[in-house]
């Protein structure tokens, strides 16, 4: 299934995200984003228990805390086609889509230096890590698909990041790899964009703080559940800029695998439903170019992962951005 969060177009920021997941037809294609098939159709699962008065999760993290078991019953039956579905089909053209989670529980996680191509492009890299390297993002900084805003006075060098991300989906500590597996709920497309001179520039170094920017950690289009994405070492990844292709890799060049992430993760941490972590971005970043590349006002990036779908971000320079 794909989980999206998402509002009606036009509807104030102020109103709180409804949920859902698209309904698609046997013989219909999977849409790769919303604008490319904007009269596909998302079941509105808040909608549904308003007009049905059945007590269903109010958000997708909501559905995430469910008891597993309750939780896999719950989707086995939207699988199979609940009629009361009926009454809440909403086309997907009239939705402004949000993250999967617009604000996650906690800090997103990230990691550093898990491909190969990246870890052996960067000049701030000390090569391959011999473990993995976290750190996180804000959850302010997370955003769907749609317009960042970017106040230059904080940033001149803005640089593009494709990730897989993944969605917990248990709470979990002390994760075997079998374990790890299982407690993944999903997966999606994520751009890591990062500040380099925050990141780089200050003597100190600042990644939390270059990787945190309000909106600069975008997610989705969708949240697709782990039965339906495969082996997630095996899948394509890319990014282009205006259209010109700048990441092009594959998640088989992972350092470590999600299932290696988690399990390092959980030795250290309890792990929540809801938690995400986005594992690595392969080489092409801007800020490893020659010269370096950013980007300015009014750039269009695409980020895709294989059965994700492509998330869509456009690039505002804004003096001055509208505080929360």
């Amino acid at each position: 299934m794909r989980l999206l969060s998402f509002r009606p177009t036009g509807t104030p920021a102020t109103t709180p995200p409804s949920w859902g997941f698209l309904h698609i037809e046997p013989d219909h294609a999977i849409p790769l984003d919303p604008a490319s098939a904007p009269d596909a159709t998302v079941i509105d699962v808040s909608g549904l228990a308003t007009r049905t008065g059945r007590p269903y999760p109010q958000s997708v993290q909501a559905l995430l805390e469910l008891d597993p078991a309750e939780r896999s019953a719950l989707l086995g039956s939207w699988r199979e086609r609940d009629p009361a579905l009926r009454a809440a089909v909403v086309p997907l053209g009239e939705l402004e889509v949000l993250a999967p989670i617009p604000t996650p529980r906690r800090n997103v996680i990230a990691v550093g230096a898990n491909y190969r191509e990246h870890a052996d492009e960067s000049p701030y890299s000390p090569g391959l890590p011999d473990r993995p390297i976290f750190f996180t993002k804000a959850t302010t900084a997370v955003t769907g698909p749609g317009p960042v805003a970017v106040d230059p006075g904080q940033t001149a060098r803005v640089d593009w990041e494709v990730e897989l991300g993944v969605v917990v989906g248990t709470r979990a500590r002390r994760l075997s790899p079998a374990a790890a597996s299982e407690a993944v709920f999903g997966f999606l497309t994520a751009n890591d964009l990062s500040a380099r001179d925050q990141q780089h520039g200050r003597p100190e170094g600042q990644w939390f703080l270059g990787k945190s920017l309000d909106g600069f950690c975008p997610l989705g289009p969708w949240l697709v559940t782990a039965d339906e994405v495969g082996d997630p070492q095996a899948l394509e990844l890319s990014l282009s800029v205006n259209g010109t292709v700048k990441q092009d890799s594959s998640t088989a060049h992972m350092v470590f695998s999600v299932v290696e992430l988690l399990v390092e993760l959980s030795r250290f941490m309890t792990l929540l439903p809801g938690d995400i972590v986005l594992t690595g971005t392969p080489a092409g970043v801007g800020d490893a170019r020659t010269p370096p590349e950013y980007l300015a006002d009014g750039d269009v990036v695409d980020a895709e992962v294989e059965g994700l779908g492509r998330l869509r971000t456009t690039i505002v320079m804004a003096t001055e951005v509208e505080e929360a």
